[in-house]
């Protein structure tokens, strides 16, 4: 299921080249996550957040006067504070705004993350799963013609913790805060 998802937001991502939309823009954005580990099984050092890099290129499509489509490329630097609970990942979000005025947006999606890289003495329990599916919601707000800032807050849907070691029981997802700048063409 998760292959398909993945080639499906990829299909997507790609065919939306198609749209003959007025005003595509192209662009990047970079920012920092506060990201952590929700989960009710962690305490003390395990719970605090890691602050890490994001930064991505970007694709905007206008639908109509209000709505947009933005399928984006992007690395984050995520996971916790503890060095054994540290993750980066590749991530594609497909973000569906709605401008509220010429300057304010708000928009949500889905986001798909393959791991590109993790702490080498992580823990025992932490998945070794490749992918990390995510539900993205934000505001944005256009600070000149071509300068934006967007505040976004991306909760992980799938368990980051081995479900197969019958001797841990442990839940959790993947949740970040992220606050970036951009510039679109």
């Amino acid at each position: 299921m998760k292959k398909s998802l993945l080639f499906g937001l990829i299909t997507l991502m790609f065919g939306v080249y198609t749209i003959q939309a007025q005003g595509s823009k192209y662009g990047m954005r970079i920012g920092v996550n506060a990201s952590s580990i929700d989960s009710d099984n962690l305490t003390g050092d395990l719970d605090e957040n890691r602050y890490g890099l994001v930064v991505g290129f970007l694709a905007e499509y206008n639908l109509s006067d209000k709505w947009s489509l933005q399928p984006e490329l992007q690395y984050s630097a995520q996971g916790n504070k503890e060095k054994n609970l540290r993750t980066n990942y590749l991530q594609l979000p497909i973000i569906l705004k709605y401008n509220v005025t010429n300057t304010f947006n708000v928009h949500a999606g889905p986001q798909v993350g393959l791991k590109i890289w993790e702490w080498e003495d992580k823990l025992d329990a932490f998945d070794n799963s490749t992918f990390d599916f995510a539900g993205v919601v934000g505001v944005g707000v256009d600070v000149f013609e071509n300068f934006f800032v967007d505040l976004r807050y991306a909760l992980g849907l799938t368990n980051v913790f081995e479900n197969d070691m019958p001797s841990l029981d442990i839940d959790g997802q993947s949740r970040n805060i992220q606050l970036s700048i951009g510039y679109k063409l």
